[in-house]
């Protein structure tokens, strides 16, 4: 938090001068009963006419409000008041998490219209900011008809089920972590959690987690989305926000940047760039600057290191480079999609999943996994954008897990043997590495 809070200092200073704030703590009573915390920010001096905009703001799974006082902290000081609540069973909010199921979606609800109602607020100029947990609220709000007038989402999912357990496997090291956050306070989570962890009963799991994904409303969605997602985040891959790009009816933008949930971490190197970007987008649609955030959507991709950044109109094209394992690469790529490996399965006694790896070197670039049939098999990989030097010998990992270089896929010593041929990957990258 102190690292935050040096880089909201530099980005106050590069902003518009910033305004004094005031911070006002209470909670509010939802229809049953559970008590919400929250935090509202306020611009210090007269609100304009009509009340000052507005930011709701998101925190992520296993946090709390206290988390997201620099990023109400950083729209007060320029001008917004900021409304920065708790979830339902997560910290001194009572109440038992439900996924971001329907009473999240009535809590957001009752506390957007808490926010729009008062005096000193905007009823008609209000905008939320959500990361991970709360980006997914967001998303789902906005399926749910919740009147945005503009939105950031940041490290988070459009489609649950796709990102956390693509092709019937699950993400196990991810989604057990996700589950030990929250289970004390989750009877929902404890219920499925096994299933969930070990890629069992998936129709259950499917039926559980669509309703708590916006992908088949996003089409629907006309408010302006700025989507920020991460290079590498192991929850979260950039095909989630990729779905809104595409699908999104209304303007929208996308970063993808230096931060993410693990391996990566939030904030990253370049936070600065995306919380100015933030306000500027929500300066453009809530307070009506002229800040040209609003022309043809784009998206920007970030290089892994330092400040370049490579912008496109629209989602970039990809080529596809075709290797086996072992080979050298002849250039640096980065890359950008899904890849995939071919597999040939010869034989299976017992092996409920197959894991593929790509590595170079030490650095784990991909992963996937399938539950395995004979024939040819093909294990679609997580879409990372991966700066990779020329030189670099790729490496294809087959097994029961992702190994001891990464935690996605965690074995369970439930398999016993696979016999395979050669395998071939299809490598996504952008026609020029940054």
């Amino acid at each position: 938090m102190s690292r935050v809070l040096v880089i909201l200092a530099v980005f106050l200073v590069w902003a518009a001068p910033a305004q004094a704030f005031s911070k006002q703590s209470g909670t509010r009573t939802m229809g049953d009963g559970t008590s919400i915390a929250y935090d509202l920010y306020l611009p210090d001096g007269t609100a304009p006419v009509g009340g000052w905009p507005g930011v709701l703001v998101l925190h992520g799974l296993g946090g709390s409000k206290d988390d997201m006082a620099t990023i109400a902290g950083t729209f007060a000081a320029q001008g917004y008041a900021a409304l920065a609540y708790t979830a339902r069973g997560e910290g001194t909010s009572t109440g038992f998490l439900g996924l971001s199921g329907p009473d999240e979606i009535s809590d957001e609800r009752a506390m957007f219209d808490y926010f729009a109602g008062l005096p000193q607020v905007s009823d008609l100029q209000i905008g939320a900011w959500g990361i991970s947990y709360g980006g997914g609220q967001i998303w789902d709000g906005l399926a749910a008809g919740i009147a945005y007038k503009a939105v950031d989402v940041v490290e988070t999912w459009t489609d649950l089920f796709s990102a956390l357990w693509p092709q019937n496997v699950a993400k196990s090291g991810i989604v057990l972590g996700f589950a030990k956050t929250v289970e004390s306070r989750s009877p929902l989570i404890q219920q499925y959690e096994n299933d969930a962890v070990h890629s069992t009963n998936m129709s259950a799991i499917k039926a559980l987690v669509d309703p708590r994904s916006a992908y088949s409303k996003l089409s629907s969605i006309k408010t302006p989305v700025y989507m920020f997602q991460g290079r590498v985040d192991y929850a979260f891959d950039v095909t989630q926000a990729e779905n809104g790009f595409r699908l999104v009816g209304g303007p929208k933008k996308l970063y993808v940047g230096q931060f993410g949930h693990t391996p990566s971490t939030f904030p990253g190197p370049d936070v600065a760039y995306v919380l100015s970007q933030g306000v500027a987008w929500m300066d453009h649609w809530l307070k009506g600057a002229a800040n040209g955030i609003d022309k043809a959507p784009t998206v920007t991709i970030a290089a892994a290191a330092g400040s370049k950044r490579a912008t496109f109109a629209g989602l970039p094209k990809t080529k596809a480079l075709v290797l086996h394992s072992g080979m050298k690469l002849k250039t640096a790529v980065e890359t950008f999609g899904v890849s995939t490996i071919k597999v040939r399965v010869k034989s299976i006694n017992t092996y409920p999943r197959l894991v593929a790896t790509v590595i170079a070197g030490n650095h784990v670039i991909t992963h996937g996994a399938i539950v395995p049939k004979v024939g040819m098999d093909t294990i679609r990989l997580a879409n990372y954008v991966q700066h990779i030097a020329k030189g670099t010998r790729l490496t294809i990992r087959l097994g029961p897990d992702s190994g001891p270089l990464d935690i996605a896929y965690l074995g369970f010593a439930d398999q016993k043997t696979i016999s395979l041929g050669k395998a071939t990957l299809t490598l996504q990258t952008l026609p020029k590495a940054l």
